[in-house]
């Protein structure tokens, strides 16, 4: 009896052995590009240490996403079979880029940007919004300091006075819905909205014309609108239900201190407290 209590026991502790040796395993393998960058250091852990400040890693988007690989296994990360791309070449920069950023692609290949990138290989997606570092997309980015590396800042700022009314109200929706969705409200259908337009404006800045992007922000703008017609509509149901929920809590109050005193005036003090 003692010796299969034993074999059981042991048979346990082995069990429990291998899982906890393969989630070690697992998370070392978690990933093997950002291990290996950060322990060569210099310049080879730059791109990790840019990577950790950018957009790609709040959004989730690690080195395979970009790179491809398997950042999970050292034996396949930089091999042909896990689709592993590498760094890409110069006149290859808006192609890697275009995989996610499909409609940002179309938009810059058309463009005087994409033209000469097409040709010369730049001004492409790095020049302006860096390899590692990328940050959020914004105004911000189109600045004189930027632009006027290259050409005027004439074009450039019309642009970017022609977004500004557009990006204070994105700015000023996004706010909207995160307040609103506190209150437990759903709101994935205006999120959804939202990005939507904030996509279609962001990726006709691109086009770098001035009357294209004109034109796509008059019909961005009336569906900005339409997201705050429905967030006031929203609004006002929320403060519909405090009203409501402020009216019972008086209402209990109220009808507490009635009974109470009904029963200090008309019932003898031993019964005050009686059902």
């Amino acid at each position: 009896m003692r010796w299969k209590i034993a074999l059981i026991l042991l048979l346990i502790l082995s069990l429990d052995a291998k899982q906890a040796f393969a989630q070690q395993k697992e998370g070392k393998a978690e990933d093997v590009c950002i291990q290996c960058h950060s322990q060569l250091g210099g310049k080879f852990a730059e791109p990790v240490e840019q990577w950790n400040k950018s957009i790609h890693k709040e959004m989730g988007n690690n080195c395979e996403g970009c790179h491809g690989g398997d950042a999970a296994d050292i034996g396949k990360a930089m091999t042909k079979e896990a689709g592993f791309l590498g760094r890409p070449k110069l006149l290859e920069i808006p192609g890697f880029c275009g995989k996610c950023h499909i409609g940002v692609k179309e938009n810059y290949s058309k463009s005087a940007h994409g033209i000469s990138a097409a040709k010369t290989g730049a001004p492409n997606c790095v020049t302006c919004h860096g390899s590692h570092d990328i940050k959020k997309a914004s105004l911000d980015l189109i600045n004189e300091k930027n632009c006027a590396k290259c050409h005027t800042y004439d074009r450039p700022q019309k642009i970017k006075k022609a977004l500004a009314s557009t990006d204070r109200e994105i700015a000023r929706l996004t706010t909207a819905i995160k307040n609103i969705k506190e209150s437990s409200i759903d709101t994935k259908r205006l999120e959804e909205k939202l990005f939507a337009a904030r996509n279609a404006i962001h990726q006709v800045t691109h086009v770098l014309s001035v009357d294209r992007i004109n034109a796509v922000k008059t019909t961005t703008d009336r569906e900005l609108s339409a997201v705050d017609e429905s967030l006031k509509t929203i609004e006002k149901e929320i403060t519909k239900r405090k009203r409501i929920a402020i009216g019972v809590s008086l209402f209990c109050f109220f009808a507490a201190g009635v009974i109470i005193l009904y029963r200090k005036t008309f019932l003898k003090p031993e019964n005050w407290f009686k059902v």
